[in-house]
């Protein structure tokens, strides 16, 4: 990365250094396109828009919900809860098991809100989970998409841990199914490249795009040149590819570290949901307050997340708590196990 800058700065100042367009730079949509190919499905640069991070992407859409009904998987990422709380809007929430969002619950509820209440429009999803670390399956995905077509409402699926799977091949992504254009993709390079890259994107090809890029315009102008390029030339050189495949290694193999650790050193009364992909697992304990627990793991230095922010109400997920073993060393992880272990063995 550090070539490729020196190479940007050195080579291309007068387009490094230099304001772009709204949705993006050609260039880099391009590549991009090119890029999403590898998860099934195509899109012209023209039908993407490139967003800081996935986080973004998430606010440009809400803005397609204040006037619509919006419904999402329970749990999900925290950071569709707190953008929906802060534009206080309300998304319906479906419950999740341990094969994806129970699309039985949600076609149950389509009907009975059919009969009394405005449809729903849109349905956030994480096919590979946040919190959970499951992999939504197939069949639950071609369930989704019909439902999608009878009830019309589009899907909004959030791929950005798509690549990340460890025990069997990366699913295509759920808009690869789609057939009739009702999914708005969204991902990221956060979880591939860098965090502090804030790349992200939608792609979708109604004319709604055009319609979040003028909003885009109105709240930051434009994500970062210098970002933008350097991820388009880091896809122009092949170089994602490798990093994907160094990082699944990678991630696997602290993800067995984790669940080992839980399996040794928590007690039994504690469920931890087994991670199928991405960086994560939740865990339950029943008379648990994990607010509570995380004042005393910090003061040991560990550090989790409270179930209560993967849920719409803050009294659910109480007494659950995420994991995460993307960012630890392999040592770390098991000493911070260990700790949270012997607090959990406290709780009666």
């Amino acid at each position: 990365m550090g070539e490729i800058v020196d190479y940007l700065i050195r080579e291309r100042s007068e387009t490094t250094l230099q304001y772009a367009p709204s949705e993006g730079i050609e260039e880099v949509r391009k590549e991009i396109s090119n890029f999403v190919r590898k998860r099934g499905f195509s899109l012209e640069e023209d039908q993407i828009l490139i967003t800081g991070g996935a986080k973004e992407a998430i606010y440009l859409l809400s803005e397609l919900f204040s006037q619509n009904m919006v419904a999402s998987e329970e749990p999900t990422f925290q950071g569709f809860i707190s953008t929906m709380s802060y534009r206080g809007l309300r998304a319906y929430p479906i419950p999740w098991d341990e094969y994806g969002p129970m699309t039985d619950v949600l076609e149950k509820r389509l009907k009975a809100l059919r009969m009394w209440a405005d449809p729903v429009k849109y349905f956030y999803v994480v096919p590979v989970h946040n919190p959970t670390g499951r992999v939504m399956t197939k069949d639950r995905r071609k369930h989704l998409l019909e439902l999608a077509s009878d009830f019309n409402f589009q899907i909004i699926e959030d791929d950005i841990y798509g690549f990340y799977m460890y025990d069997d091949p990366p699913y295509p992504a759920l808009k690869s199914l789609d057939k009739e254009g009702r999914v708005i993709y969204i991902s990221s390079f956060s979880k591939i490249i860098s965090p502090g890259l804030r790349v992200g994107f939608i792609g979708y090809e109604g004319r709604e795009i055009e319609k979040l890029a003028t909003i885009k315009s109105e709240i930051n102008h434009q994500v970062s040149t210098l970002d933008q390029l350097i991820v388009g030339e880091m896809l122009r050189r092949d170089l994602v590819d490798a990093v994907v495949e160094n990082s699944v290694l990678l991630y696997r193999k602290k993800r067995n570290v984790m669940l080992d650790a839980i399996e040794e050193y928590f007690p039994s009364s504690t469920g931890c949901s087994y991670t199928e992909g991405g960086f994560f697992t939740l865990c339950r304990k029943e008379a648990l307050d994990s607010s509570s627990l995380l004042k005393e793991a910090l003061k040991r230095d560990v550090k989790f997340i409270p179930g209560e922010k993967f849920f719409y109400s803050s009294e659910q997920g109480r007494n659950s708590f995420r994991l995460s073993f993307s960012f630890a060393k392999e040592e770390e992880i098991v000493e911070g196990v260990r700790i949270l272990g012997e607090l959990l063995k406290g709780i009666k």
